[in-house]
């Protein structure tokens, strides 16, 4: 990494009263852009908002912040500074697994070949691109330590997933956001678009947060899904995924709570709409109904 290569910007960095800010503080003179720091005083109370950046109204201070300023681009950190999510000169939030399509670029620029880790909840459009820049598709089940594995036992060179957790080989498979945030600043300074027209081009299909369903018979409804859907490919490495030529879902069990987890992606908004109204009916109407599901 060459900070050399970081062009001038304003960047609003938020720290989440966590541990980020006392790091950042310590590198900025180095950096040749512009840091206005929000949240840099660690306080355990947390009292600007919550430490994770993906709970509800986490992003609205950066936010505000990005369009008030005028800031070419943002960073929020949660508390320990693990996990990282980039925020475009909009105010907008980026999605991790996009984000991670932006790292895998870089990473396969410099090492042609490399396997790119990712989960099976992450948008299909990651091993595409991966696909695309000549690397290896390292898919897991949903999980850090799995995508931690994935990387040692296919020798990846770096993964991520949809919290926000993103790991190297030179780092020992570990996590930083603070190799991520120095790495972005480089990957963004030597495209020089704006970032919401980077983002643009890598976020190509329509997925929504991850549905979360309070249910008892757990198995039995994703057996039931199996039939519905037996018409699409199915794979099981996590929970049930399930593809069609424009859609595809995955659905798995919490292994703590009495849960189902589902996510849906697809070409188009109107269908993702569509298939989500769908399969959350099939699964309130067996919940409610169980020997005559719909």
């Amino acid at each position: 990494m060459c900070l050399k290569k970081i062009k001038p910007m304003k960047v609003i960095v938020d720290a989440s009263n966590g541990v980020a800010g006392l790091t950042i503080s310590k590198i900025q003179n180095k950096l040749p852009v512009q840091i206005i720091p929000l949240n840099f005083d660690p306080d355990g109370n947390f009292p600007n908002h919550a430490p994770n950046p993906l709970l509800y109204g986490s992003t609205d201070q950066i936010s505000n912040e990005i369009r008030k300023q005028k800031a070419d681009l943002g960073f929020i950190f949660d508390a320990d500074a693990d996990r990282i999510y980039l925020i475009t000169e909009k105010g907008d939030f980026t999605k991790a697994d996009i984000t991670l399509t932006l790292l895998a670029k870089y990473f396969l620029e410099k090492n042609p070949g490399a396997g790119i880790a990712y989960h099976v909840t992450c948008s299909k459009s990651v091993s595409e691109f991966i696909k695309k820049w000549g690397g290896k598709t390292i898919r897991t089940k949903v999980g850090f330590v799995n995508i931690q594995r994935g990387l040692m036992d296919n020798n990846g060179i770096m993964g991520g997933e949809l919290s926000g957790h993103y790991c190297f080989k030179d780092n020992f498979y570990s996590d930083s956001g603070i190799i991520v945030f120095l790495t972005l600043l480089q990957i963004i300074s030597k495209d020089g678009r704006r970032v919401s027209e980077i983002m643009k081009e890598l976020s190509i299909y329509f997925k929504d947060p991850e549905l979360n369903f309070e249910v008892e018979n757990k198995e039995e409804i994703m057996e039931n899904i199996k039939q519905k859907y037996s018409d699409g490919k199915q794979d099981y490495l996590d929970g049930v995924t399930v593809e069609y030529k424009d859609w595809w879902f995955n659905i798995r069990p919490s292994n703590t709570e009495p849960l189902l987890r589902l996510t849906i992606e697809a070409d188009t908004k109107d269908l993702l709409e569509q298939k989500k109204e769908e399969l959350s009916n099939f699964i309130v109407s067996f919940k409610q109904n169980p020997t005559c599901p719909s």
